[in-house]
């Protein structure tokens, strides 16, 4: 079996990386004359949103199971008729852009070919026989893909949770047909040419013996793993609902938010596109060979792109979530790698385990990963490796669930049915649980006020300079606005309506509803950030134009941030009950008060002067932004923990940052 399903998985690759290089290499050079322009993916991702959406919807299955939920570790090997809908869903999500890796669909294709394959020899073969031969097609079919046959074994066995005797009964003929697998592709990689499709680094960086420093640099990395894995696996299962409601239009929208990802990396870098598209895996070692070319900025660019065209493809697309986790930690850890006492060699192990930690829940084949990589370089950095993947690992199952609870089957099996919850049980239902339009608000504010956060540290600015900062405080406003929109929306939809069958109106006027009030206000200092942080933006304005339009919007929106932070903690107030704990709404409410204060601080402080055009204080104006940021960051946190059910919880409550 080892034989005719690895020589299938090496065809497999082949083709997708032919694929590849027509459209996104040589097509371009036949019809434009030169290399793809930086617009050249967003309609092949739109087409490859359509495919994949077509695939799933109408062929047997459902193209194999969704990445957003990591690997799946039961329900049998597909049928026979089920793979043809992998094969495709597979095929053009790998070859059109979308970013996953090919192991997932790779592992279903073997080990759908093992259970034919006993099927066809005898139809009342025992389950166990079927569960031993599926496991050693899985096996085969990525003998070689993650650099060593014993790694991909590894990686079934771990994610199957295979213990015991049944590992006895697997280990053996998986393990052969792993051997026998890897065999059929150095045969195929020599006999064919068409190159060797294993995960390698032909350039390392030398070690350096582990040290305190990077060993607590380790727990950092660990840390920063596990939260943007959090928020990249948010993204992926917060969309899956959305895509559930009409699956070929909003995958096809999907793949023109990654298209348009890539090409503004493109755009502002200057790199090209393919480092945010596909796996990964080819640009890897492109990536750490030429790691000091790269800048901070650059490198926290392309983490962004990469990490949010990852979280979108999760969300719709087939394919597996090993190369992309690994890439984005490898740019981690190059980032990580200007930190005193912090070396390359270390920094990219520490990043690549503590992501697939993060993303994957498996931190044996996380750490083997991250080690086996970097060859015998990897043996000295191994320390470091195992504390970035525990630490990881433990918070990452700390860390609450991302993504609405909704009933949407692992798999998309079947029809979603989705019912808005009237209001009159609102309240009851909001007690002791959140509402996707609760889950968006917080976390689009953890993202506002990260960013605020950010771009407030002095090194930070140093490092990617004020324009760049600049925009980091812009695109933090913009999150702001956001979510303070679908926290206005949210107390509209809470208002009491004239009528039964009246549909509520997009805007309304209800100054005497506090929530209401509160969100509109809010929602006007968003916009006047919107403005303040647009106008810096641009350069060389005089005294007299900073003043009118950066500090004075700037100025308003701290007033107004000031003024609904007071309104949202008087209607707070009053769900507060004698004897009884203070609703965590109203400790909200007081924490977001105190970041107020601080945003105020800051735009008193940063009032130019005219005669000189100065600032006049701008450290404390920097303080001030710094420590309002991080009070509505914790505010926004505590906002994801549901009140408790027993708490007196009112049904129009809010808690607006």
């Amino acid at each position: 079996m080892g034989v005719p399903i690895s020589i299938i998985a090496y065809g497999f690759l082949a083709f997708v990386a032919a694929v590849q290089r027509f459209i996104f290499a040589s097509l371009p050079n036949q019809v434009l004359g030169g290399p793809a322009p930086a617009w050249w993916p967003v309609p092949w991702l739109v087409l490859c949103g359509l495919l994949t959406a077509l695939t799933i919807r109408y062929l047997p299955g459902t193209g194999g199971h969704s990445p957003a939920f990591g690997f799946k570790t039961g329900g049998g090997p597909p049928s026979g008729r089920e793979l043809v809908g992998i094969v495709l869903a597979a095929l053009t999500t790998l070859s059109l852009g979308a970013v996953l890796g090919p192991e997932g669909p790779l592992i279903a294709i073997g080990g759908g070919l093992g259970a034919l394959a006993v099927h066809l020899v005898k139809k009342d073969a025992p389950p166990m026989a079927l569960t031993i031969m599926a496991s050693a097609g899985s096996f085969a079919a990525i003998s070689t893909l993650l650099g060593s046959p014993v790694l991909g074994a590894f990686l079934i066995m771990e994610a199957a949770g295979i213990g015991g005797m049944t590992l006895s009964l697997m280990a053996l003929p998986g393990l052969l047909a792993s051997g026998v697998g890897a065999l059929v592709f150095v045969g195929l990689d020599g006999w064919t040419g068409l190159g060797s499709f294993s995960l390698a680094l032909p350039v390392v960086p030398p070690a350096v013996p582990p040290t305190l420093a990077t060993l607590g640099w380790a727990v950092i990395m660990g840390v920063v793993g596990a939260l943007l894995g959090w928020l990249i696996r948010w993204v992926g299962l917060s969309l899956r609902p959305v895509v559930h409601l009409n699956r070929m239009l909003v995958t096809s929208g999907l793949g023109l938010l990654i298209g348009l990802a890539a090409m503004a990396y493109q755009l502002i870098s200057g790199n090209s596109f393919t480092q945010v598209l596909f796996s990964g895996q080819d640009a890897l070692p492109d990536l750490v060979e030429h790691a000091t070319d790269y800048s901070l900025a650059v490198l926290v660019l392309l983490i962004a792109c990469k990490a949010l065209a990852y979280g979108l493809s999760l969300s719709a697309f087939r394919g597996g979530p090993v190369f992309p986790s690994m890439f984005i930690g490898a740019a981690l850890g190059i980032a990580a790698s200007g930190l005193p006492g912090m070396n390359l060699a270390a920094g990219l192990g520490m990043g690549m385990g503590a992501m697939c930690a993060a993303m994957l829940r498996l931190p044996l084949t996380s750490t083997l990963l991250a080690t086996l990589l970097l060859g015998v370089d990897g043996v000295a950095v191994t320390p470091q490796v195992v504390v970035a993947v525990a630490v990881a690992f433990v918070i990452s199952n700390v860390l609450p669930t991302p993504g609405p609870t909704a009933s949407v089957a692992p798999d998309d099996v079947g029809p979603v049915q989705h019912r808005a919850p009237s209001r009159a049980n609102h309240a009851h239902e909001s007690a002791g649980r959140l509402t996707v339009r609760d889950r968006w608000i917080a976390s689009l504010f953890i993202i506002g006020s990260s960013l605020f956060a950010l771009g407030a540290v002095p090194s930070y600015a140093e490092a990617v300079g004020l324009r760049f900062c600049a925009v980091t405080f812009f695109v933090g406003s913009l999150f702001f606005t956001c979510a303070s929109f679908l926290q206005y929306r949210e107390a509209v939809d809470a208002l009491p309506s004239a009528g039964a069958t009246r549909r509520p109106a997009f805007w309304v006027w209800a100054p005497w509803n506090l929530v209401w009030l509160a969100g509109a206000i809010q929602l006007a200092g968003t916009l006047w950030f919107n403005w303040s942080t647009g106008n810096a933006l641009r350069v060389n304005l005089s005294a007299a134009l900073t003043d009118q339009r950066v500090w004075r919007p700037d100025a308003l929106g701290s007033v107004a941030f000031l003024i609904s932070s007071g309104v949202a903690l008087r209607d707070a107030g009053r769900g507060v009950m004698t004897g009884r704990p203070r609703p965590r709404v109203w400790k909200i409410g007081v924490i977001n008060m105190a970041g107020s204060v601080a945003f105020g601080v800051s735009a008193v402080a940063a009032f130019v002067i005219p005669s000189s055009g100065d600032v006049w204080n701008a450290d404390l104006s920097t303080l001030g932004t710094l420590v309002g940021a991080l009070c509505f960051l914790t505010g926004a946190v505590l906002m994801l923990n549901p009140e408790p059910a027993h708490a007196p919880v009112r049904a129009d409550r809010g808690a607006h940052p």
